[in-house]
């Protein structure tokens, strides 16, 4: 006589399985949430330097001075590139655009905090020249976020961007 076998998983066999696949997410979580900030944080970083050489390029085709000008606020950071005077265009606390006549906003960039990626710069306004991009008031701005890491643009007196790692934790760029 044939005896007729179920198989399958018994329910403790299953409460073992869905243990250890908790453990093994418990301890996975952390790490893709750092690795997003990682990513957010580059993303960020890589924008900011396309952006300081539109604001180069801008300044050369157009035949006028081009502002890329920056600001911390108590809701995020900002930056703003316009055509125009220095201090004709600023940032609003909300991430908004305010200038005055006859400046010409070409973008503006809000890091809320929310994001939990911010912007550093140890000058408020870089003045991109018409006559070969040159810039006035080189300086460097920092991307960080709250573990610690940061990429850093720096701007040369000929208007070129280079990015570098000031912690040296990006192999991928040179360490500042």
């Amino acid at each position: 006589m044939a005896r007729d076998r179920c198989t399958g998983l018994t329910m403790l066999e299953l409460l073992v399985c869905l243990a250890l696949l908790g453990v093994l997410l418990s301890m996975a979580l952390p790490s893709f949430g750092q690795m997003k900030q990682r990513k957010r944080l580059e993303l960020v970083a890589q924008t900011l330097l396309t952006d300081l050489q539109q604001a180069r390029s801008e300044a050369v085709l157009h035949g006028e001075t081009v502002q890329f000008r920056f600001s911390q606020h108590p809701l995020g950071s900002c930056y703003i590139i316009y055509l125009g005077a220095a201090a004709q265009c600023r940032c609003s606390d909300s991430g908004q655009a305010l200038c005055t006549a006859p400046a010409a906003p070409i973008k503006l960039q809000w890091l809320p905090l929310s994001q939990q990626v911010s912007l550093h710069s140890n000058v408020g306004n870089m003045s991109f020249q018409a006559r070969q991009g040159l810039v006035s008031s080189t300086g460097s701005i920092d991307v960080s976020n709250p573990n610690g890491q940061a990429i850093r643009a720096v701007v040369s007196i000929t208007g070129r961007v280079r990015n570098c790692a000031p912690n040296g934790e990006f192999k991928q760029m040179p360490k500042c």
